[in-house]
């Protein structure tokens, strides 16, 4: 990346190779590749050269102590705990969507903190689950609820997965507009420092095309670092009949309220390193995980609660050693035309 012509020049050079008879069908490939350059560029750097500029700027550095490095991660955790007065051994997030007859994207969410510790004065501990799907007219129709179907307002005891919650069992408040769910644990009564787990799910219905675009709506899902976490495990399920139509990819987002990023371009708010993605397979064999010993049993009890089979669904993983706080972990679902 660092060495190749800009796209400027490689235009030039496949214009040169049509002038003395190249292969059509290799230039009509080779003027693709150039275009997928040209917007690989865009979105990373905004220009070639800025995007060789990051690149030499870590490339061959200590990978201790370069930018946004293990070292780095947990120095930042560390220093947040100090400023937040909370911190979290373990996030899980296990999303799984799947299409109805209907037409419609039925979608669930199980969220968990495990081994999270507040002190009296701290940030209250907050699981939030929403969308964007602002172009809906009837907000209440996209609501989420719990998986016995209750509205999720108020004071929610049944929004907890129980044989996963400490007990005696936190209070759960349930709160937002439709469409934009936080619970919420509040630390103000504590006498103490407190060390706790809790899990939560819920569960939401949307249109699986936008009626403005008809493209999926099923194009990005966010799992959002809200306190300092040692461990983050953000898994996304999709039913093997939706599955085939999309390619996913990991990004790492300062996100601003609302899941928006500054000026709308992508690349200004993307953190220097990456996560990727692992492909965890059909079903749950490989949803095991040595942050949380009991995560596996988690999210097969979430499906039996849904009562959806797991072996009709592909599992795709993000996985981070001391995510940054405050940052958004994207999963994208590049939508692949005519899948």
């Amino acid at each position: 990346l660092v060495k190749l012509p800009g796209v400027k020049g490689l235009d030039q050079f496949l214009e040169a190779l049509s002038e003395r008879g190249a292969n059509t069908d290799d230039l009509g490939l080779a003027e693709t590749a150039v275009r997928q350059f040209e917007a690989l560029i865009d979105e990373l750097a905004g220009s070639h050269a800025k995007l060789a500029s990051r690149i030499q700027a870590v490339g061959g550095a200590d990978p201790e102590t370069s930018l946004a490095s293990q070292r780095a991660r947990a120095a930042l955790y560390e220093a947040a705990i100090g400023v937040t007065g909370r911190s979290c051994e373990t996030q899980l997030s296990v999303y799984a969507f799947r299409g109805d007859p209907a037409g419609q994207l039925q979608r669930a969410l199980a969220h968990a903190l495990i081994g999270t510790t507040i002190t009296p004065g701290g940030m209250p501990v907050v699981l939030s689950s929403g969308n964007t799907l602002e172009w809906i007219e009837d907000a209440h129709a996209r609501a989420s609820r719990l998986l016995d179907d209750s509205a999720a307002r108020g004071q929610t005891p049944q929004a907890l997965l129980k044989p996963f919650t400490s007990h005696p069992l936190p209070t759960v408040t349930s709160r937002g507009t439709p469409g934009n769910l936080v619970q919420v644990i509040d630390p103000a009564l504590l006498d103490g420092p407190t060390t706790f787990d809790v899990a939560t799910a819920d569960r939401s219905t949307h249109p699986f095309n936008d009626p403005k675009t008809s493209k999926p709506t099923l194009d990005e899902i966010w799992c959002l670092v809200n306190a300092p976490t040692r461990n983050l495990v953000f898994d996304v399920y999709l039913h093997a009949d939706i599955e085939r139509m999309f390619r996913p990819q990991a990004e790492a987002i300062l996100w601003n309220p609302g899941l928006t990023v500054p000026g709308g371009d992508r690349w200004i708010a993307s953190l220097p390193a990456q996560p990727r993605v692992e492909l965890l397979g059909k079903g749950l064999a490989r949803s095991g995980t040595p942050a949380y010993k009991r995560h596996a049993e988690l999210t097969r009890f979430f499906f039996d609660q849904l009562g959806w089979t797991p072996d009709e669904f592909v599992g795709f993983r993000v996985a981070v050693t001391y995510p940054i706080w405050r940052v958004g972990y994207c999963l994208r679902l590049e939508h692949l035309d005519g899948a």
